[in-house]
């Protein structure tokens, strides 16, 4: 249950037309923590909009005594069965002492997440999931204080365009070209869930629940299927590297949102040429470099693969876990 706010703050669920609030109070976050505002309303509407998110039960606004927004939060029920809860949240950073403030939202996120209980399995562990940077001590703080564990730690990695970008090579018979919406749908899903199987926090889900999810993505405004790379052994996908343009709040350097090789087809080098193949495209548009996200206990090694192409580090971001009740857990760890 969430904690009482004191007299004159007030609370309730998001509507479609608070977005642009919810996105700047994100941004406002992001600037102290990250020097940075890469939120929009788009993304926000983007993200409530989904078949399993429902505004009215899903999300919290708190707003301080001049209706000024200053904290949100939502729970994300999107897994099947759903053992794995995902929370968004955020608090404006004049606030970061109001521990009141952190305890409401805590509290209502955690005695939502538990409404998913009745349906899961008898026997399945099911967890609260909550992220945040490196460079925010004070949700970390809350977190922690929370009852949250650190489970995992990903590393934002980047990389400059300096002159010509070194040509990818490919093993004999293998091409790279570009995805086509409505023909390779299937095909890149089935090649994703290959690739994804064994990695961190996946739980196998029905494909149809999978397609209707990338097709989801592929509605986004900044989604370009010129900027979606698959690797081709003849009529066969061995690998695919789905990219875009601008970064959030980057809009100098492109995105490498998912890159991933079937089992048949790795150690020979697809991976680094579809990299390759991706800072050529992205360097002839005009963009100074690139920036991508990865799991610093990849069991495939990407963090080393990632700087053979002269990415580096350049800052950090946590998961964290809570219990909500014991049991087998069904996600890989």
């Amino acid at each position: 249950m969430a904690h009482a706010l004191p007299d004159g703050y007030t609370a309730r669920p998001a509507t479609v037309d608070d977005a642009e609030r919810v996105a700047d109070l994100f941004n406002d976050r992001s600037e102290v923590t990250l020097n940075e505002r890469p939120t929009t309303s788009d993304r926000v509407l983007k993200r409530w909009d989904h078949p399993k998110f429902d505004l009215s039960t899903d999300s919290r606004l708190v707003f301080g005594p001049d209706g000024e927004l200053i904290g949100y939060a939502h729970i994300r029920d999107v897994k099947d069965p759903p053992v794995d809860v995902f929370t968004g949240y955020t608090v404006h950073p004049d606030y970061d002492d109001a521990r009141w403030l952190w305890d409401n939202l805590f509290g209502w996120m955690e005695s939502e997440a538990r409404r998913v209980i009745p349906k899961a399995p008898a026997d399945a562990l099911i967890a609260l999931i909550a992220g945040t940077s490196d460079s925010d001590p004070v949700e970390q703080r809350e977190l922690e204080r929370h009852d949250f564990a650190h489970n995992r730690t990903f590393h934002r990695m980047s990389v400059d365009f300096e002159g010509t970008v070194s040509p990818p090579v490919l093993p004999a018979g293998v091409t790279i070209r570009t995805f086509e919406p409505g023909v390779d749908d299937e095909a890149v899903v089935a090649a994703y869930r290959e690739a994804f199987a064994n990695h961190y926090g996946h739980l196998d889900q029905p494909f149809e629940a999978d397609l209707a999810e990338w097709r989801h993505w592929m509605t986004e405004d900044d989604f370009e299927a010129d900027l979606w790379f698959l690797a081709c052994d003849g009529e066969e996908l061995a690998g695919f590297c789905t990219c875009y343009a601008q970064a959030p709040g980057e809009p100098d350097r492109g995105l490498i949102d998912e890159l991933g090789v079937r089992p048949a087809w790795r150690r020979q080098g697809i991976g680094r040429a579809l990299l390759l193949h991706a800072f050529g495209v992205l360097a002839v548009r005009g963009v100074e470099g690139a920036v991508l996200s990865v799991d610093t206990e990849n069991r495939l090694g990407a963090p080393a693969l990632y700087e053979g192409v002269g990415m580096r580090s350049i800052r950090a971001s946590h998961t964290y876990v809570k219990e909500l009740r014991p049991g087998i857990n069904l996600v890989v760890q």
